[in-house]
């Protein structure tokens, strides 16, 4: 485990702890997610900045969460009332660490297995958290083929007033993922640019952008 990076949000720092040695067990490969990334501050940053009137008082769940920064900055700093962080089994210890190491108990901060489109983690998010106000995502879009899957779960968590912000670096592949997510149903509008240096190469600027996804409404007569 290494030092927790300092993040500031909206005046108060938070920390992130990063572990090494997460797995997925049925490739072992090594979870990215268990790193924090360039795409989680640029979706922290823009809530922070643009958005901080839709998390007061919200339930918010963000979709692989990875180290958990924008739910947890949702929460600990942007007024939200709850986060339910978000990721496959091997990544929650690092989630419950991160909730932890910014003061949210088990009442602010719920950390759950979801993976997406499966049938039983969906059942016991409907059961226990049955209502969300906003679902924050970031750095996701890179598997198209992974697209249904979220896109099923994204209209499973939506009911009357979800909204959905995703960040994403934007680079190969990622178009054909929003495009996917557009054909699932979703409307899909990107609605920030901003070019920043990398966390992990400060001499290499990259651009993200940031998305605002909603479930598309059916046109009845």
């Amino acid at each position: 485990m290494h030092a927790p990076l300092q993040v500031d949000v909206a005046g108060r720092a938070l920390a992130v702890v990063e572990r090494d040695g997460a797995h997925d067990p049925a490739t072992g490969r090594v979870l990215t997610g268990s790193w924090l990334w360039d795409s989680a501050l640029v979706l922290t940053s823009h809530l922070a900045s643009a958005e901080p009137s839709q998390l007061l008082g919200a339930t918010v769940l963000e979709l692989g969460a990875g180290t958990g920064l924008p739910g947890i900055a949702a929460v600990a700093c942007l007024g939200a009332a709850r986060c339910v962080l978000t990721d496959v089994r091997p990544l929650l210890p690092g989630l419950r660490a991160n909730a932890e190491a910014n003061g949210l108990d088990a009442a602010q901060a719920d950390v759950r297995e979801l993976r997406w489109g499966e049938e039983h983690d969906l059942v016991m998010l409907d059961r226990e958290v049955p209502c969300v106000d906003v679902v924050l995502m970031s750095d996701v879009f890179y598997d198209p083929e992974e697209m249904p899957a979220m896109a099923a779960t994204l209209r499973r968590l939506w009911r009357d007033g979800t909204v959905c912000w995703a960040a994403s670096e934007v680079r190969c592949g990622v178009q054909d993922c929003v495009d996917v997510l557009r054909d699932e149903g979703l409307d899909v509008a990107e609605v920030d640019r901003v070019a920043r240096p990398l966390l992990r190469d400060p001499m290499q600027n990259a651009d993200f952008a940031v998305y605002r996804i909603e479930l598309r409404r059916s046109r009845e007569g």
